[in-house]
């Protein structure tokens, strides 16, 4: 099987998902990269050091290490510094595998744009076939904002995104939706484009007892619960969450939003703020609960909990929250954006709302609340869906195409 080198320079693997940088991408790159050694292949994950006691290598089980990379001040530093520190981080890389602390690479992942940039570089050095996961193109965030989601120059980023598709062998989708955007933005033909999509942790995110989770969760065992679970900014949506559930409450006023997930970006303690202040000046934050971010073995009991999860992100390339709450049988309310118009399938596994207002978003949680959309039928569609998603399965078929570009000659930059 295939030697990995894959880049998650911004946010390691290992980190906290719903804080800081941490999200949907830490939870790909350690789950795939779990699901690819379990397969046979080795897998060497390298992100930057955050900390002087960050270990230089970490096993996280057989054929998954994790290298912490120095590269620039060893702290957690604001996303606009870290385009400085790319070649300095792809030098160390580079110096760590010449000195034998890491295996010799024959396909390099590219995880973000900032790690395309260290994944291209490390592509020409080792004259390797490079594999590229966006995550999110900044051409597709940058539709509806008025604010730039954080401090990094756009032109700076549309740019690199470009050189990184110009010479990725080949570029990972999530599903048929990103992969569209890939086409559309970045001029990409579809036999460099492969879709793949996410995987569920079945083991965890299964149907459980919705009162015995939230014991578990130490939630209300009385009233609806609505849920939303990720980071804290503008781009994720919570202050339209907070203001449709303000409408919410007028119809079920025993309801409670939880929100599990802390500020992330320069905008992410302003975003909250804003939420807890509309709240308090309608009166209704008491029937607001706020919940550190949650590892995934407790978060699987959240999703059981609640009678639906929002998700009403403005840009979303797969939508692993969704996935993950229907694994769970809960029904979902989300903006009709993105990888989420694949997931969530309208009337039957929840809803998807277009119109991004806080009437169109309660008019469907109220749905779901009312009794209108029956929760048997939504758990087994939601189940239903859920089970064609795996880890194991993506990981076989990014094996597979590591190792069919072995066998083809290396795309030159355009």
């Amino acid at each position: 099987m295939t030697n990995f080198a894959v880049i998650s320079l911004h946010s390691s693997p290992l980190e906290q998902p719903g804080s800081g940088d941490g999200g949907g991408m830490n939870v790909y790159v350690r789950q795939l990269g779990s699901a690819l050694a379990r397969i046979g292949s080795s897998v060497s994950v390298y992100t930057r050091a955050t900390s002087p006691h960050d270990p230089a290598v970490l096993e996280i089980e057989p054929g998954l290490l994790v290298h912490h990379v120095p590269a620039g001040d060893l702290r957690h530093l604001p996303k606009e510094v870290l385009p400085e520190l790319v070649d300095e981080f792809t030098e160390n890389v580079i110096q760590r595998i010449a000195l034998g602390r890491a295996e010799m690479p024959e396909v390099v992942h590219g995880n973000y744009w900032l790690s395309g940039i260290a994944a291209h570089r490390l592509k020409h050095h080792y004259e390797i076939p490079m594999i590229t996961t966006f995550h999110t193109l900044e051409r597709v965030k940058a539709q509806g904002r008025t604010v730039p989601d954080d401090r990094v120059g756009e032109r700076q980023r549309v740019a690199a995104e470009d050189q990184i598709a110009s010479c990725s062998d080949i570029v990972l989708a999530s599903c048929d939706h990103e992969a569209d955007d890939l086409r559309r933005h970045l001029g990409l033909e579809s036999e460099r484009i492969h879709t793949v999509g996410l995987g569920v942790d079945h083991a965890l995110f299964g149907h459980g007892d919705k009162k015995a989770a939230r014991r578990a969760a130490r939630l209300p065992e009385e009233g609806s619960l609505v849920l939303y679970v990720g980071r804290i900014q503008p781009l994720k949506g919570l202050y339209l969450a907070v203001q449709s559930f303000e409408k919410v409450l007028a119809r079920h006023p025993d309801s409670h939003l939880v929100v599990v997930g802390g500020p992330s970006g320069h905008l992410g303690e302003e975003e909250l703020a804003r939420c807890l202040a509309f709240a308090e000046t309608r009166g209704f934050a008491s029937r607001m609960i706020l919940r550190d971010p949650e590892p995934h073995l407790r978060l699987a009991s959240y999703y059981r909990a609640a009678d639906l999860v929002v998700v009403p992100s403005r840009s979303e390339s797969f939508g692993l929250v969704a996935l993950e709450a229907m694994a769970c049988g809960t029904a979902v309310v989300a903006a009709g954006v993105g990888g989420l118009t694949s997931l969530v399938k309208q009337g039957r596994t929840g809803f998807l709302v277009d119109e991004r207002s806080p009437e169109a978003f309660a008019a469907a949680m109220t749905k779901v609340l009312d009794g209108h959309f029956p929760r048997g039928k939504a758990l087994r569609a939601a189940l239903e869906l859920s089970r064609g998603y795996s880890w194991r399965r993506a990981a076989a078929e990014v094996a597979a195409i590591a190792e069919g570009l072995s066998a083809r000659e290396l795309l030159e930059c355009a």
